[in-house]
C-alpha cells in the first residue's frame, strides 16, 4: 500500500541507522534515535513506541523489500542489514511507475500555459534514461477540447507561481465596458477553467473584498511589495460549487431551478448532468424528462439554457423563464421576426 510522507521519514531514518555497520542497533537504541530525529525536525509530539517501531520495519521489509535481520550478540539483540549496501534510496523506479508519469505529463502539456509540464517532462527523461527504461508511445492517446488562440494564457503560470508563494499582485485590468485600464492589488488564492477561460479568484485591497478577475482581461501582472493577506474570507476549493460558470453576484442565494428537457436531449441530460446537485424528478412517456439543479441564477446558466434551444423549457423559477423569453424574442429579431408572446 501508498507510503505516506511520515511514514516514509521514519524509514529514512530508520535506512540511516541500519546502513552504519559500526554501531550495534538494539532496539531501545534504534527508537531513541528515531524519537530523537522526529523531535528535531517536526516536534515531540511526533514521537513514535516501540510497536510503532516495530511495524515500520516490517512495512520497509514489504514494501522496499529491505533485508533488515535480528542478531544476537550474548544476551543481546541488533538490528542491521542483511546486505550493508542496500539503502531504501538506491531503489530503483519501477518501470510501470514512469509509465504512469508519462501518461501524467501527456495530460498536463494539454494545459496552455503551463511549462512545469514540460520540465516534469525532462524529469522522466532522465530517470527513463538512468533505469534503462523507454517510453515508446510518445503519441497522445487522449485529448482534450482546447483553445489554441485563447488569450491570457500567457499569465497563467506567473500567476499560479504567485499563489504557491503567496505573492501580491499588481494588476493592470480593462473590462470590455472599460475604456481604460485599472489597477488592482490583488491577493491570488485559486485559478479556475470555464468555457476555455481561466480566471483567478482572489482579494481586491481596493475594494476590500473577493473579486473574479478573468486572466484574458489583464494588461500587466507585477509583483507588488505587499504583505500577503492569507484566505480567511471564503473557502476557495467550494467557493464555485453552487454556480454554474464564475459569475456570483453579492447576495445571491441558491435557488431551485426545474427544466423539462425533450427527449431528443433527455438521454445526454442523465448521463451528462447539468450541475453536480441535478436530481431527476420525472421521466415522462414521450422521453422528456423533468430535472432539478440547485443553483445560483447568473448570466453563465441562462447561456446554457439558451444553448439547448427548442429541446428545453424552464418550469421555475419564473424570473429565470422570462430572462429566457426575452433573450429568445431578441434572437428572433436579429432574424427580423417577430415573437407571439
Amino acid at each position: 500500500m501508498p507510503v505516506n510522507k511520515a511514514a516514509r521519514y521514519r524509514f529514512e531514518i530508520i535506512d540511516e541507522c541500519l546502513r552504519n555497520t559500526k554501531k550495534k542497533w538494539s532496539k531501545a537504541e534504534l527508537l531513541r534515535f528515531v524519537n530523537r530525529r522526529l523531535e528535531l525536525h517536526m516536534g515531540s509530539e511526533t514521537h513514535v513506541s516501540a510497536s510503532q517501531l516495530r511495524y515500520d520495519l516490517e512495512s520497509m521489509q514489504s514494501e522496499y523489500g529491505a533485508p533488515v535481520e535480528m542478531y544476537k550478540v550474548g544476551r543481546s539483540f541488533y538490528y542491521r542489514y542483511e546486505d550493508p549496501e542496500f539503502s531504501i534510496k538506491s531503489i530503483p523506479v519501477e518501470e510501470e511507475d514512469l509509465v504512469k508519469l508519462n501518461n501524467a505529463v501527456q495530460l498536463l502539456q494539454q494545459i496552455k500555459g503551463f511549462t512545469i509540464a514540460d520540465e516534469i517532462a525532462e524529469i522522466v527523461s532522465r530517470l527513463e534514461s538512468r533505469y534503462k527504461y523507454s517510453s515508446n508511445n510518445e503519441t497522445p492517446v487522449i485529448a482534450f477540447e482546447s483553445s489554441p488562440e485563447m488569450q491570457g494564457v500567457e499569465n497563467l503560470e506567473d500567476i499560479y507561481h504567485a499563489i504557491i508563494r503567496k505573492n501580491v499582485l499588481k494588476i493592470s485590468y480593462q473590462t470590455f465596458r472599460a475604456q481604460e485600464p485599472r489597477v488592482w492589488h490583488i491577493h491570488p488564492y485559486l485559478l479556475k477553467e470555464y468555457g476555455h477561460r481561466w480566471y483567478l479568484l482572489g482579494y481586491t485591497e481596493e475594494k476590500e473584498t473577493i473579486g473574479i478577475f478573468a486572466l484574458d482581461r489583464m494588461k500587466d501582472i507585477k509583483i507588488a511589495r505587499h504583505e500577503f493577506i492569507p484566505n480567511s474570507f471564503v473557502n476557495a476549493a467550494d467557493y464555485f460549487r453552487d454556480v454554474i460558470g464564475v459569475t456570483i453576484l453579492r447576495d445571491q442565494k441558491i435557488e431551485s431551478v426545474l427544466l423539462r428537457f425533450s427527449n431528443t436531449i433527455a438521454p445526454y441530460i442523465k448521463t451528462k448532468p447539468l450541475h453536480r446537485s441535478q436530481q431527476i424528478l420525472q421521466q415522462h412517456e414521450d422521453g422528456s424528462v423533468d430535472v432539478q439543479i440547485d443553483v445560483v441564477l447568473n448570466p453563465e446558466l441562462t447561456s446554457m439554457m439558451m444553448s439547448y434551444g427548442k429541446n428545453v423549457k424552464v418550469l421555475q423559477p419564473e424570473r429565470l423563464a422570462e430572462e429566457i423569453k426575452r433573450e429568445a424574442s431578441s434572437l428572433l429579431e436579429n432574424y427580423g421576426l417577430k415573437s407571439d408572446a
